[in-house]
């Protein structure tokens, strides 16, 4: 096994936390408020079903290669050719996703923080201390994300700040257009959820394997309440004009005023940001640079962690323009292409795997 590490339950979950949300909690209220409107703060409970499913998935095809990953039980379920292609979809879909990662990352630091500095000098250093973390393996990352959760999630106590300002008047009338909205809405919350395959990867290093399903539906919990701790706020703040904002999180961190003396609150939001992306990047790039060295069966998957950061850093560059292309990405394609990959796909492969035993126990 090219991975040596053991990490606990609890760390796995502190671990999937921000590596779900990290991108997502800044810019899902708005994609969900274009759908939803006043009904944009159910929409997490929507989305979150896929969650659940998208782990319970991800552990049954570890109950049946336990010591294995996706890019390793993918040949022994589909053959040898079948599951390289397979696998390289997988490794490609994760090298391509870290690239959106990246440059998500990059810009809301240029254009809200650091307006002079160059894009691409955030996105190396963001790249170049993930890849550090990855080098020392699942364990070093793990402990790393145990410090930074904790910082990352602690942040959210800031909105309570807000709660004499809010409207709950901007949550009426509910359902006022029936379900449907919800549903859109929770779709676009979908593409996050999907990501819990990740677990996947994450499985085998275990040290309690028995509680790995567990952990799995505890942290797609927590990724729910959070995303609706955040839309309840965004929404009895800013109403539904905060569709019209990619940020509103951010904008709305910016109104917080205690005592008429402590200001500047976004600055705890850009710290938190810049954390729970370092742990979102390091698990997709170790994700990444792992399966690439399984699907070409190399020694170590450490001597391709450096060279594939500087494929990612290009790959952000080159595969979105600009912050208009992005926002139509996030709402149009991704989550059908995210939903797609990591829970139809991986589903599919269940179910293979499955009829291949039934037959082979029956034959």
């Amino acid at each position: 096994m090219l991975e040596k590490g053991k990490i606990s339950a609890l760390q796995m979950e502190l671990l999937i936390v921000p590596t779900i949300i990290a991108t997502g909690i800044l810019s899902i209220p708005s994609a969900a408020a274009k759908f939803a409107q006043h009904d944009m703060w159910m929409t997490p409970i929507a989305g979150s079903f896929l969650g659940f499913l998208t782990v319970f998935i991800a552990w049954k095809l570890h109950q049946l290669f336990p010591k294995m990953t996706p890019v390793q039980y993918s040949e022994e379920i589909l053959g040898k050719l079948l599951g390289k292609i397979f696998g390289f979809v997988l490794i490609s879909f994760y090298i391509h996703n870290t690239g959106i990662i990246v440059r998500q990352y990059s810009d809301f630091i240029t254009k809200n923080v650091l307006l002079e500095t160059p894009t691409l000098l955030i996105s190396v250093t963001i790249i170049l201390v993930s890849a550090m973390a990855v080098r020392g393996g699942i364990e070093v990352i793990a402990r790393a994300a145990v410090i930074c959760t904790t910082l990352y999630l602690s942040t959210a106590v800031s909105l309570l700040f807000l709660i004499k300002d809010i409207d709950v008047s901007y949550m009426l009338p509910i359902l006022e257009n029936g379900l449907l909205p919800v549903m859109k809405g929770g779709f676009i919350h979908q593409a996050w959820f999907s990501e819990f395959f990740i677990l996947a990867f994450i499985f085998p290093f275990i040290k309690n394997s028995k509680e790995g399903l567990k952990s799995g539906m505890r942290a797609s919990f927590y990724v729910m309440l959070m995303l609706l701790y955040v839309n309840f706020f965004v929404l009895t703040l800013l109403g539904v004009s905060s569709a019209n904002q990619f940020y509103p999180v951010y904008s709305a961190v910016r109104a917080i005023n205690v005592l008429g003396f402590f200001e500047n609150f976004e600055v705890i939001i850009m710290a938190s940001w810049v954390l729970g992306s370092f742990v979102k990047i390091a698990i997709f790039l170790y994700v990444s640079s792992l399966g690439l060295a399984q699907l070409f069966r190399l020694s170590d998957y450490r001597l391709v962690v450096f060279p594939l950061s500087v494929f990612i850093i290009f790959f952000s560059y080159w595969d979105i323009p600009n912050l208009v292309v992005l926002v139509d990405y996030m709402t149009s394609i991704m989550p059908f292409y995210f939903v797609l990959v990591q829970t139809i796909l991986p589903l599919i492969l269940l179910l293979i795997a499955y009829a291949r035993r039934k037959r082979s126990e029956s034959g």
